[in-house]
């Protein structure tokens, strides 16, 4: 697992909910950016990062991550809603919050992993 491509992949995530904020054409489906299974992260999550589970910051990385996703669904749910402001909002606050969250607790999970996978 490339860590630093994971962060760099979710830090973009900010510049799309930008571009939809500013009406860029695109159509997202809130329920599908909601969901915290279907990026290359949730996919490790779910599937072979469980074998971290036990590391101290796995959970921590789960549930900021689920917590991203959350976030980012509300800001496509006001878009879709026409509440651009209230979307620029919550892009600012709890998600731009959860996001740096999300990154400091990766760094911290790719050291544990690394870590454990040194003999």
């Amino acid at each position: 697992m490339n860590f630093l491509e994971i962060i760099s992949a979710h830090v973009r995530w900010k510049q799309r909910l930008l571009d939809y904020i500013a009406d860029s054409g695109e159509k997202l489906d809130p329920a599908l950016v909601g969901t915290d299974d279907h990026c290359k992260l949730g996919k490790w999550i779910y599937g072979e990062g469980q074998a971290y589970a036990e590391l101290p910051h796995f959970e921590k990385v789960r549930t900021e991550h689920a917590q991203f996703h959350k976030h980012a669904a509300a800001v496509v749910i006001f878009v879709n809603l026409g509440d651009h402001a209230t979307a620029q909002q919550v892009l600012n606050g709890e998600y731009a919050k959860v996001s740096n969250n999300l990154k400091r607790e990766i760094l911290v999970l790719a050291q544990e992993v690394g870590a454990q996978a040194k003999p």
